[in-house]
């Protein structure tokens, strides 16, 4: 019994420092937010709808760690794309509202036309579940097709200077 406890014990000795190097691992930065969407945008520059599809594809690049592509389109107030969140597409996105009731679609809007796009702060669920948390998201324009794309991040200490500055060095 002695030998059956030390072999479990030292099993989830190693399993407990596994999970906890994977989840340092699983959570998204700023800066590959930063790239992911400058990458989807240049799909989607390249090659226009046919893109979306790459994108709402839940294994694609576009869908990693603990975070994923968005697309909307705002001109058509619709949810273009959503890997994370597959039913969300078709929806209106500037009536959507966070977990605190704060219409964060319409200024995801606001903020993706401007030059070289921004940050928006709202609350929203990680994918896989979870309660609610501060997602800060950066979004853009694609100059060529009417979509808006974006990311976002799980995060409740970054601030926007340190985010403004990461997205100005680009």
């Amino acid at each position: 019994m002695r030998t059956t406890l030390i072999a479990a014990l030292s099993v989830a000795s190693v399993s407990i420092a596994t999970n906890l190097g994977a989840a340092d691992q699983q959570t998204a930065g700023p800066d590959e937010v930063v790239e992911k969407v400058h990458k989807a945008v240049a799909l989607l520059e390249a090659q226009g709808e046919a893109g979306l599809d790459v994108i709402r594809d839940r294994t694609s690049e576009f869908s990693w760690k603990d975070t994923y592509i968005f697309v909307v389109n705002c001109d058509a107030d619709e949810v273009m794309a959503n890997p994370a969140f597959p039913e969300r597409q078709g929806g209106d996105i500037k009536q959507h509202t966070d977990y605190n009731g704060k219409q964060y679609g319409l200024e995801l809007c606001a903020t993706a036309q401007q030059p070289g796009g921004g940050w928006l702060e709202y609350v929203w669920p990680r994918p896989g579940g979870g309660e609610p948390s501060r997602k800060i998201s950066y979004v853009m324009s694609v100059s060529s097709a009417p979509y808006q794309v974006g990311a976002g991040i799980y995060d409740e200490t970054v601030s926007f200077e340190e985010l403004t500055a990461l997205t100005n060095a680009k």
